[in-house]
């Protein structure tokens, strides 16, 4: 009777840690996808006539017609760069990135 006794003990706290284990690793997986989801975050809205005029010269410039609907700033590296949520004379809705100097930043290659 003991060794039923002991085996079923033996038995409940392997399962409880085999639990136990699994919960560990998804919570340590939602911590990653919440880091990479924070790396893109990074964006700080701000308002439209804080853009650089050199930013606003270049959309207007490259992209005839365009009106920016959001802006955003983040620092990368010590430089500033802005990311642009546009309406295009089509009506169609695009995101454009951008540094301070109206230079456009291709997300490709990033």
């Amino acid at each position: 009777m003991k060794k039923i006794c002991l085996t079923v003990v033996a038995a409940s706290a392997m399962l409880f840690s085999a639990q136990n284990l699994s919960a560990q690793v998804a919570v340590e997986e939602q911590v990653a996808v919440e880091a990479t989801v924070s790396q893109d975050s990074e964006y700080t809205q701000i308002e439209i006539t804080d853009l650089p005029a050199e930013v606003q010269q270049a959309l207007e410039r490259d992209y005839e017609g365009a009106v920016i609907t959001e802006a955003y700033v983040k620092e990368v590296e010590g430089a500033k760069e802005f990311k642009l949520v546009v309406k295009t004379a089509k009506g169609e809705e695009k995101e454009l990135h951008a540094d301070a100097e109206g230079n456009w930043i291709d997300q490709d290659q990033e």
